[in-house]
């Protein structure tokens, strides 16, 4: 089955679980969640309680030994399974950093329909 929807991301997505804090400027303290795949533009994580669309985030990723701090905006929300996030302000040195470790994972295959 052929999917209607175009694929929206500019990056291989790359599978991978990596903790990864994300908090929204109206909580008090981060939500912890977990990727299911992450690219230099953005990743998706796992949560009971996703953010809505358009909800503008600090995220904070640990790969490793290092840590990659940047801002980001909910792209997909799914009820009970999770949020889609955009990577908007990541630094040169960051990209890099996530470059670096993402060269490391294997590529994952798009799927069939994204939400």
């Amino acid at each position: 089955m052929e999917s209607t929807h175009p694929e929206r991301r500019q990056t291989p997505r790359r599978c991978c679980s990596l903790m990864i804090e994300v908090r929204a400027p109206e909580q008090r303290y981060p939500n912890r969640c977990e990727t299911t795949d992450i690219s230099p533009g953005g990743c998706y994580v796992k949560s009971l309680f996703p953010l809505p669309v358009g909800t503008v985030v600090d995220v904070s990723i640990r790969t490793g030994d290092t840590e990659v701090q940047t801002k980001g905006v909910v792209k997909t929300s799914d009820p009970a399974l999770g949020n889609g996030i955009e990577f908007t302000e990541m630094t040169p040195s960051q990209t890099l950093q996530l470059q670096h470790y993402l060269k490391t994972l294997p590529e994952a295959e798009a799927p069939e329909f994204i939400p």
